[in-house]
């Protein structure tokens, strides 16, 4: 794309250079030629002309990208992480509140029921209402506490913070860790349970440590001595992963009102766990107590039984954003994640549904290992011709509807999917260190993640939505979308196509009236263009592949898979 945009503007600049040129001959010799104003008019419209090509040419880069009608009604929120800022937007890329903070992200932000913002920054986390008035603040580092990554309100006002527990080598040879796998500093995340009191206070009123649920079969004379394979509720102290220091990494926290469970992504561990929330801190740090009887132990874990010493198949690879469904919403109780290396290759993310199996209270095992055996659903693909892949970071959730959300940290992007994976909505974070103008390739333009709220959230309730006009300094897809009435009738129809392709021959659903039509590979390269386009048959010569075809109709964009036999 960046260089399709370089040829466009080198050709740009050639036209104006030989307008230019031929500008300063006719200044020179003005009775040169008896046609002389009509030359002077065409040059002008010609100028015009050239400008609004360059214009128009040009993909949009941030903002908007792409729209088809459908997505989910709702607002998207996201902190950008190279600034103070949190936006809230709507489908059309306008801004429908924003706030500002004192810090940067550390790294998310929630809207909760009441119409506030929790945020959590480097340093503190902060509650501030729809006008932007800070109501509580608190300086987690300065009192000791090592938040990172997430946070997740809670029902009743209380917040849980991912922690980091630190540990040097001595300490935790003491518990039973091999010191030749270990760091001079070794880290195994905990969860605190905060209080907010006041406007800048709070009081820690529960805890769970990873490090009381562990088990090790290197040091007998040690503490948590045992035999790993017969202890699926403990996690193996002396399991390799390569981490030396960061060995769990806890990426993701979310919480189950109804099971008063949580749920947490120690990444580095490629699992997930569920512990129980119903505890006391002495009965979260010990095998017993709770609603499960289980304590603090693991009531479920998934996604890489050789963990706990089983054998089948890894499932999950350096995941993000493990969470429930919200219950009500289709899918509800069932868990998402973002998998960022897919089936482990590192060629591309995928994002799941797992569905555990709960009989009686309990989470359910085959073999020694925790249901289910394999995802309930799961896409991998690519967004607008881009195969989505993040190493690190990025995130999904899903929507009343069953849509999803895609959150892509590297480039800032956030979309939304339905299950048949077709893109419904796409948009690039125009907020970087500085605001990103139009056709600007972005950069510093990361987010964490983003969080979408059905348009009937109680948190919107008597707040003013009105729209506040787009981050960036233009976008003609937000145009269009704000103005809909610009668009033909026929143009709102969706444009299907007959899969798989036969004879080279594309059907269209109707007879089509397109500025240009543009098929990409699932790299990104284009391999067939078609400018001003019309009919309903279109010849190709593509060999045997999936690929993405772009239709461009009055600003407006469709994306179809095409299939080649």
């Amino acid at each position: 794309m960046a260089k399709r945009r370089r040829t466009k503007r080198r050709h740009y600049n050639n036209w104006t250079k030989n307008i230019k040129n031929i500008k300063l001959s006719l200044k020179r010799n003005p009775k040169k030629h008896k046609t002389m104003r009509v030359i002077k008019i065409s040059l002008t419209l010609l100028i015009s002309l050239v400008t609004i090509f360059a214009v128009n040419a040009q993909d949009p880069t941030v903002g908007l990208l792409y729209i088809n009608g459908e997505p989910t009604e709702g607002y998207t929120l996201f902190t950008p992480e190279a600034n103070n800022t949190v936006y809230l937007i709507n489908n059309c890329g306008e801004v429908i509140n924003q706030w500002e903070f004192n810090e940067e992200p550390g790294a998310t932000c929630y809207l909760l029921e009441n119409g506030t913002l929790l945020r959590a920054g480097k340093d503190s986390l902060q509650i501030r209402d729809w006008d932007n008035t800070i109501l509580w603040t608190y300086a987690t580092t300065d009192n000791g506490i090592r938040q990172h990554h997430d946070i997740e309100p809670l029902p009743n006002g209380n917040i849980l913070c991912v922690v980091g527990n630190a540990f040097t080598n001595a300490e935790i040879a003491e518990e039973g860790r091999n010191p030749a796998i270990t760091g001079d500093n070794f880290r195994i995340d905990a969860i605190v349970e905060i209080q907010p009191v006041g406007t800048n206070d709070a009081n820690i009123v529960w805890e769970w440590k990873g490090i009381d649920h562990v088990i090790q079969d290197f040091d007998e004379t040690k503490p948590n001595f045992g035999i790993v394979e017969d202890h699926p509720e403990l996690i193996d102290l002396n399991y390799d992963n390569g981490q030396e220091t960061d060995w769990t990494h806890v990426n993701a926290i979310d919480y189950n009102a109804d099971l008063d469970q949580i749920i947490i992504s120690p990444r580095h561990l490629n699992e997930i766990y569920i512990i129980d929330h119903s505890t006391t801190t002495e009965e979260a740090a010990s095998h017993s107590g709770g609603n499960s009887g289980q304590g603090g132990d693991l009531l479920w874990r998934w996604g890489n039984p050789e963990v706990y010493r089983q054998a089948g198949e890894q499932k999950l690879f350096l995941q993000h954003d493990s969470k429930w469904i919200e219950s009500g919403y289709l899918d509800g109780g069932k868990i998402t994640v973002f998998n960022n290396l897919g089936d482990g290759t590192g060629t591309f993310s995928s994002i799941h549904i797992i569905t555990p199996e709960i009989v009686d209270g309990v989470y359910t095992k085959e073999n020694n290992m925790f249901k289910p055996t394999d995802f309930e659903w799961s896409w991998n693909g690519s967004i607008l011709g881009n195969v989505v892949y993040q190493d690190k970071k990025s995130g999904t959730h899903a929507l009343p509807n069953g849509n999803f959300m895609i959150g892509e940290t590297g480039i800032g992007r956030v979309s939304e999917i339905n299950k048949q994976g077709d893109v419904l909505w796409t948009y690039i974070n125009p907020s970087g260190t500085s605001v990103i103008n139009q056709f600007e390739i972005p950069t510093s333009n990361q987010i964490f993640r983003a969080e979408k709220y059905p348009a009937d959230y109680i948190g919107f309730e008597g707040k003013d939505l009105t729209p506040q006009g787009i981050i960036e300094d233009q976008n003609p897809n937000s145009q269009i979308c704000i103005n809909p009435e610009n668009i033909n009738t026929t143009d709102r129809q969706k444009i299907t196509i007959i899969n798989p392709i036969r004879n080279g021959n594309i059907v269209f659903n109707k007879e089509i009236n397109s500025d240009n039509i543009i098929i990409t590979d699932l790299y990104g390269k284009t391999v067939f263009r078609n400018k001003s386009f019309k009919g309903n048959n279109l010849k190709i010569n593509l060999q045997p592949a999936v690929y993405i075809m772009q239709i461009n109709i009055n600003n407006k964009i469709e994306t179809i898979k095409i299939v080649v036999p």
